[in-house]
């Protein structure tokens, strides 16, 4: 893929100080919306986790808050919304770095969890920035949508058109499915799909979709395991699906 093809189209850097400071920090989508709510759970008794896409630091502080025993790293592009994280947290600062997430390859370590919370629906595409992402987990990947994919006839991705300056991608969920089941490296040993995780402002024209949280985990050692399972957990419906 080209690098035209991995640009960001987004309009973060022209807000405001005051609009980058309360974004999704209070409010329908702040910090106790579901899908926070559920992230912060799904990493409970891990050591480390990285934030990717961490804007102005709702998740450092809803882990402070919680007082989780984290080793935390936020990395985001849009250098206004990192500094108003600074200034909250001034003596974790180095904590939240301007790192793109195609450039995680600059980083020396890896970490038990890496969370992705709306970004991947402003990418071109979701591909490259999954795998990515994936090679730096060590125990599992949380991908948060709040365009979840959809079965689509058009093809791999729709773009809704919601935002002028942003992409606003729905991607097709069998195609997604696939590359997160059989394209990854090393295979997951399950994929968890948790439904049902909250919904979006009602003033916005994406406020009847609910999140969905995709947990993707990493196998425990190479070669243990030769098939991956995925299960939704609506409590309605599990399945297996083997890897060929």
């Amino acid at each position: 893929m080209s690098k035209q093809n991995l640009k960001v189209k987004e309009n973060w850097r022209h807000w405001t100080p005051e609009l980058a400071k309360i974004f999704l920090r209070c409010g329908p989508e702040g910090k106790s919306h579901p899908s926070r709510v559920t992230v912060l759970s799904l990493v409970e008794g891990l050591s480390s986790i990285l934030d990717v896409g961490c804007g102005n630091g709702v998740m450092f502080e809803m882990i402070r808050e919680r007082r989780l025993d984290l080793d935390y790293l936020g990395i985001d592009v849009t250098e206004k919304l990192l500094k108003v994280a600074r200034q909250l947290f001034p003596a974790d600062a180095h904590r939240f770095r301007r790192i793109s997430l195609y450039g995680l390859k600059s980083l020396r370590r890896n970490f038990d969890a890496v969370v992705c919370r709306h970004v991947l629906e402003h990418l071109p595409d979701y591909a490259p920035a999954v795998q990515y992402m994936y090679s730096r987990a060590k125990k599992k990947l949380i991908l948060v949508f709040f365009l979840p994919p959809q079965p689509l006839s058009s093809g791999r991705k729709r773009d809704e058109r919601f935002e002028r300056d942003f992409y606003n991608h729905t991607y097709d969920l069998g195609k997604f499915i696939h590359h997160l089941s059989t394209e990854l490296s090393p295979a997951p040993s399950e994929i968890r799909i948790h439904l049902h995780q909250g919904g979006g402002d009602s003033r916005m024209p994406w406020a009847d979709r609910q999140n969905v949280i995709y947990e993707v985990m990493r196998p425990m050692e190479k070669g243990s395991l030769n098939h991956s399972k995925m299960k939704r957990t609506d409590k309605v419906t599990q399945y297996r699906k083997k890897i060929l």
